[in-house]
């Protein structure tokens, strides 16, 4: 029985990718810095928005401070420029929250700007928690929060799952002992991380989870 999903936001339920790469190239842009590409952008997400920006200026002489603070202010006012849900999310979260299963979300992003996107994009209030990478826990691949959801939400590791597109997803999830499955069609890397199941997109999941 599943009992607990907590899901991965960029690359999961949201592609993100060319606000992300805005935002960077915003911050580079007045540094005095050269644009980069959205494909290269996209390597660096993942593991936080200070080492998302620590990577977006390595091949720079800038303060990194400085970078860190244009790139969040940014960000902040144009979270939803170009950003959507992946295609059958809303349904999806709908069908499984109507199937009992309780819904969070464990990101890497800043809380704030996680909720705000969330709701902008009509979803928001689908989730009984939502965990950003700004809050008391540390950032995935620890599975400090995860299992902060399983204790909050009484829920046994083999009652949980995590579903993600990035290494950081999959290695919480295993530390933590709960199910893992791997959303293909983000823009996460898995590296050598294993899963019990993989998806070519979010119905399919609602699909795999539901008949398991």
């Amino acid at each position: 029985m599943v009992k607990l999903i907590v899901f991965d936001l960029d690359g999961t339920l949201i592609d993100s990718r060319h606000d992300l790469a805005g935002a960077v190239n915003h911050m580079r842009g007045s540094m005095g810095l050269e644009p980069i590409s959205t494909e290269r952008v996209v390597t660096f997400v993942g593991n936080g928005v200070a080492n998302l920006v620590r990577r977006a200026v390595a091949d720079a002489d800038v303060d990194f401070e400085e970078a860190l603070r244009r790139m969040k202010r940014y960000y902040a006012e144009h979270l939803v420029e170009t950003t959507s849900l992946y295609p059958g999310v809303s349904n999806g979260l709908s069908e499984l929250g109507r199937a009992g299963i309780t819904l969070a979300v464990l990101s890497n992003k800043p809380t704030e700007a996680s909720r705000r996107i969330l709701q902008a994009l009509g979803v928001g209030d689908r989730f009984a928690e939502i965990i950003g990478g700004d809050s008391d826990y540390p950032l995935k691949p620890e599975p400090d929060a995860l299992l902060a959801l399983m204790r909050k939400f009484d829920c046994r590791p083999e009652q949980c799952w995590m579903f993600g597109d990035h290494y950081t997803d999959l290695e919480a999830a295993r530390r933590a002992g709960c199910r893992r499955a791997l959303a293909r069609y983000g823009f996460g890397d898995p590296k050598s991380e294993t899963f019990d199941f993989e998806v070519g997109s979010f119905p399919e999941f609602v699909m795999a989870v539901k008949g398991y």
